[in-house]
């Protein structure tokens, strides 16, 4: 009789699979990290654009760059196996101090991010005093979305998984 998985072993065993080794490599996870950071700048130019722009402009372009946000998410996720998303319980020992290293350097990381993000809303806010609505909302969804993207960067930039 086989012993059914919990969701979180289905998804450990998914994220290991050995035909995603190639994604595995240093380069690999470089590459992929640089992707992710430049979907996020590029969103960051969309959101600056926004007065500029045709609304089914702006809305075809992020629909277009939220898919392949999340095709390289998963893709860096796939790269480190998951460490940062799993629970503590589908890890051996050593993912599991991988793990640990991964989120304090990443709560440091999005500190840091964090704060810079409200300077920058605070000062956007003074010089376009009339958009300031719009530069928080745009600034809470930015810095929420880096909050999930920073573990996984983090893991995929600093740690060999």
């Amino acid at each position: 009789m086989t012993e059914r998985l919990s969701y979180q072993e289905r998804r450990a065993v998914t994220l290991d699979n050995p035909a995603l080794e190639r994604l595995r490599t240093p380069g690999a996870r470089r590459a992929l990290s640089a992707a992710m950071i430049a979907v996020l700048a590029v969103e960051l130019v969309l959101f600056a654009l926004v007065p500029l722009l045709n609304v089914f402009v702006f809305v075809g372009a992020m629909v277009v760059l939220i898919f392949v946000m999340v095709m390289t998410l998963g893709a860096l996720k796939a790269s480190t196996r998951g460490i940062e998303e799993l629970p503590v319980e589908v890890l051996d020992e050593r993912q599991a101090q991988v793990r640990g290293a991964v989120y304090s350097l990443s709560y440091r990381t999005l500190a840091v991010v964090a704060i810079t993000a409200m300077a920058l809303i605070l000062l956007a806010q003074t010089v376009w005093p009339d958009r300031a609505d719009g530069i928080a909302y745009i600034g809470i969804a930015y810095t929420f979305q880096l909050a999930v993207v920073i573990p996984t960067l983090v893991a995929a930039l600093r740690t060999r998984i």
